[in-house]
């Protein structure tokens, strides 16, 4: 009972830690909000499910991990909006769309994230383009980057 109690309490700091971390992660691959918050919790659950071994919440291998299955979780979600979107556009006669439908397939709400995107050094830049807008894998990348 110890044991799951200290597993609790490094769950809450990690939560506290790394919430906002994780947001803005998810909302620069979902441009949504709450599909951003549920990207985190999706993140945490893995976390719980998976029950990680997190000796020390403030180490490099926990930033990397808690990066990876956040970054994981909000293209998984991205994927299933994607998918979701093109089953509705193929299933759905394009004259019975109303013109407010139609907006909403064509509005680009990332254009806050373009902004900050554009703020950043070049080769941040570079990379966020060519793996969210190319779509390109991390191997992919270092290869045209030369990294």
């Amino acid at each position: 009972m110890a044991r799951r109690k200290d597993e609790s309490n490094r769950m809450i700091e990690l939560f506290s830690l790394y919430e906002k971390k994780m947001y803005h992660i998810a909302y620069a691959i979902l441009h949504d909000a709450h599909q951003a918050e549920d990207a985190v919790m999706d993140a945490f659950v893995r976390l719980l499910e998976r029950e990680y071994v997190i000796e020390d919440i403030t180490s490099d291998a926990a930033k990397s991990l808690i990066i990876s299955v956040t970054r994981s979780a909000a293209i998984d979600l991205y994927r299933k909006n994607r998918r979701e979107r093109e089953q509705v556009s193929l299933s759905e006669d394009p004259v019975s769309m109303s013109s407010e439908e139609e907006r909403a397939f064509t509005t680009d709400s990332g254009s806050d994230v373009d902004s900050m995107i554009m703020g950043l050094p070049a080769k941040y830049r570079d990379v966020l383009h060519l793996r969210y807008a190319k779509e390109l894998s991390t191997t992919e990348i270092a290869g045209k980057l030369g990294i």
